[in-house]
């Protein structure tokens, strides 16, 4: 098979630099370009700077067949994608009616007046197209010199809109037939050096699939990903080497394809019909909050208590005064004994504690 469209992410806000918010419009767009089998090689983020915006996407398109950039499609000043756009491709931009138009519709069905400043939605790169608007702002897409650039709003909602609609459709259409696949092995007892090592011949030796680490929150987790014509095919290449993978680590690898051990637990749970208490100290409520997210968690988290002080140890879960008192409130003991409490107050099968 061929190698598909490989496709450049840019983000543009200096909202992003600054940490105000987290990039998450370039996560789901990775994600839904995954879905659809096609590449994502870089990731590009950029404030609201004209001079910068043009050399981010001057770069971009020297290296990747397309390129998706979200964000500064609206109608105020610093909003500068479109004339970034139109310098970086040597452009000039070009009023089109019929979006002034759709535009004025907008305000017009909620009983307001357009602002001006709104006037500017209406203006593309020469040669645009535009991709109809969710809310006032309009996206576009162009091609140049082989190359494909698609604009959308930082809304996240107009983004992925716009994305299920007019950017997967073409970008699938360019790539031809394609699956991504991924498979997670979590990964508990072993940090990430020692996990690399026991695995390192194989990551050195990896072509289709690849093989990556995540760590972070005190969890491993090995990824390996595959492209292939189909997700059958993307599978079949997966297989031998998550084999040999887990054989490797042995029972440091958890059975199953999951995001977290949080994940792996509710799974197990589910799967033998038991259910579970917390009792948590140091964790604050982590461990219940990890196995409350998936729907339907009241099939088997009974509830959980956080009980930070000793008093509460022993006054709400029941550790016993001469367990605080001599190995102490941090200890083994007393955490056998927390899980034993969640246990008993929510009449559950299992109990845990942290």
């Amino acid at each position: 098979m061929n190698d598909g469209v490989n496709t450049e992410v840019v983000a543009v806000g200096t909202e992003l630099l600054l940490g105000q918010i987290p990039n998450t419009n370039a996560q789901r767009i990775s994600q839904m370009l995954a879905a659809a089998g096609i590449n994502v090689f870089f990731h590009s983020a950029v404030g609201d700077n004209l001079d910068r915006i043009r050399a981010v996407l001057q770069t971009a398109l020297a290296r990747s067949d397309a390129v998706v950039i979200t964000g500064g499609l609206g109608p105020t000043p610093d909003d500068i994608t479109r004339e970034a756009v139109a310098e970086a491709l040597g452009l000039r931009l070009r009023h089109h009616p019929e979006l002034e138009h759709a535009i004025r519709a907008v305000f017009a069905g909620l009983g307001r007046d357009m602002p001006d400043d709104n006037l500017r939605q209406a203006y593309l790169p020469e040669g645009a197209r535009a991709i109809e608007q969710e809310g006032t702002a309009p996206g576009f897409f162009l091609e140049h010199d082989g190359r494909m650039l698609f604009a959308l709003p930082g809304v996240p909602w107009e983004m992925e809109a716009m994305m299920t609609k007019a950017v997967v459709p073409v970008l699938r259409a360019r790539a031809g037939a394609a699956a991504i696949v991924s498979r997670q092995i979590v990964v508990v007892g072993l940090g990430e050096s020692h996990t690399h090592r026991a695995i390192a011949d194989i990551v050195a030796a990896q072509t289709n699939p690849t093989v990556a680490f995540l760590a972070g929150s005190g969890q491993v987790r090995v990824r390996i990903t595959a492209r292939a014509a189909t997700e059958a095919e993307a599978e079949t290449l997966i297989a031998p080497v998550e084999a040999a993978v887990r054989e490797r680590l042995g029972e440091a690898a958890v059975p199953g394809n999951h995001d977290s051990i949080g994940d792996a637990l509710t799974a197990l749970l589910r799967e033998r019909g038991l259910t579970v208490a917390v009792a948590e100290s140091l964790t604050g409520g982590l461990m219940a909050h990890h196995l409350t997210l998936p729907p339907g968690a009241s099939a088997y988290f009974k509830g959980s208590i956080v009980a930070y002080s000793s008093a509460s140890k022993h006054d709400v879960v029941g550790v016993p005064q001469d367990v605080l008192a001599g190995p102490g409130a941090v200890s083994p003991e007393a955490a056998a004994a927390l899980a034993r409490g969640a246990r008993r107050r929510f009449d559950a099968d299992l109990g845990l504690s942290a």
